[in-house]
């Protein structure tokens, strides 16, 4: 996109909620919506008619949210921003591993009844007209639940956060204090998002699109050691611009803008099953050591899993006790900070087919799926791993990660590596 969204036919719902009944509370989430709605409706930023930013301060019920994201889908034009917020409290439902949005009244023990299921945000947006749709989660998880989702299909391992046609941004952080930092007013991912839609990006292009704000959170977070934010876009959703850049408004025309799709690095499908390992720089600590690249495409992106670092959850309790024992799951690993998913590669036997529903990645390589028979799957699998989140790049990052030396291909194979890991491993 080259130009703003029609203000006056967008719609922007802000939801915050800053005390529960039975959750920690967040009183910076308070100023995280008046700052939003301010740089929003700012003629020289945006403005966002003021009538079309619905602020739902502390609401008790999630229908009380609900009736608000409806109404505004209902009424955003093609032309127009679709954008909804959220900051609080997180809960992933510990069976289901469903993404719930907490408020005032939601119960820990049972999220799936009285908080916000994400799958209500996702509807909402798929059914709006418009053409640009963003969501944009700033929260922090309430307790240490292992979340899981079901089988993995074509659409890259997608998560459960990711919306076709949409731009969801998520800066989840799994404590509060990561969250909210008690001596600044704004939590902390908002306040940096703030700043930057307030006063701009040096360098950056003449509208803040999605992609640039992530990239520069990300530097900035990162600089001060705090949670990393994670993008996923669809069909160009991460160009979806915000605002008009404060810093670019101001100075000469010739200051080079993000460059264009056409102008990244040429992607590269066949990363699929490779395994890649982190820089010397050490840019990213996330991505410090074997990373496996498991999903890949220039218009959806990569995703993939670190190899090498080791949760706390048994696979029995993700997996259950049968399907762990005939697969003789050896741990549950880390495979990147996006939780929102379970994936259960698979190395199969010498002369043994894939059964039907289990996605091939390539040399004897698979994903199952989570419900997968065991007494059948034990008879074709020679190894299984089993991995909690992934590691995620929005189109072309991987392939900046490594132009940059953050990431290095190490020429070998996935199903080899599992086959023999190194010493240690």
């Amino acid at each position: 996109m080259t130009h703003l969204s029609d203000p006056r036919r967008s719609r922007v719902v802000l939801v915050g909620s800053s005390t529960y009944d039975n959750f920690p509370a967040i009183p910076a989430v308070t100023n995280n919506l008046t700052a939003l709605r301010d740089v929003l409706i700012d003629p020289q930023r945006w403005g966002l008619d003021p009538d079309a930013c619905r602020v739902v301060h502390n609401p008790e019920t999630p229908r009380d949210v609900h009736a608000v994201m409806r109404r505004a889908a209902a009424e955003v034009d093609v032309s127009g921003l679709l954008l909804l917020y959220f900051a609080g409290h997180g809960v992933i439902d510990p069976d289901t591993g469903v993404l719930h949005l907490a408020v005032g009244q939601t119960m820990p023990d049972s999220a799936y009844s009285s908080a916000v299921p994400f799958d209500w945000v996702r509807r909402l947006v798929q059914g709006s007209r418009s053409a640009h749709r963003v969501v944009i989660l700033d929260c922090c998880y309430a307790g240490r639940a292992i979340p899981g989702l079901g089988a993995a299909d074509d659409a890259a391992l997608a998560t459960q956060v990711e919306i076709d046609r949409s731009c969801v941004l998520v800066a989840a952080s799994g404590n509060r204090v990561a969250l909210a930092p008690p001596d600044e007013p704004l939590t902390a991912f908002t306040g940096v998002l703030v700043e930057l839609l307030r006063d701009g990006v040096d360098g950056g292009p003449q509208l803040l699109d999605l992609g640039t704000l992530h990239d520069e959170i990300r530097r900035v977070q990162r600089a001060r050691g705090r949670p990393i934010p994670e993008l996923r876009a669809r069909n160009g959703g991460d160009r979806i611009p915000l605002v008009v850049n404060a810093r670019r408004a101001a100075r000469p025309a010739d200051v080079p803008a993000r460059p264009s799709r056409t102008e990244s690095p040429r992607p590269d499908s066949s990363l699929v099953g490779r395994v890649l390992r982190g820089g010397a720089g050490g840019a990213d600590p996330e991505l410090d050591g074997a990373v496996a690249i498991l999903a890949h495409s220039p218009i959806e992106g990569a995703i993939g899993v670190r190899l090498d670092r080791p949760a706390t959850r048994s696979p029995a309790h993700v997996l259950g006790d049968e399907l762990a024992g005939s697969l003789h799951v050896p741990a549950v690993l880390d495979g990147g900070p996006v939780r929102d998913v379970v994936l259960l590669l698979a190395v199969l036997r010498p002369g043994a087919a894939a059964p039907d529903g289990w996605r091939v990645l390539g040399r004897d390589l698979v994903v199952m799926p989570l419900d997968a028979d065991p007494a059948r799957a034990e008879s074709v699998v020679a190894a299984a791993y089993l991995f909690v989140g992934y590691l995620g790049w929005r189109p072309q990052q991987l392939e900046g990660e490594l132009a940059t030396g953050d990431l290095v291909d190490t020429g070998t194979d996935l199903a080899a590596w599992l086959s023999d890991p190194p010493q240690g491993w």
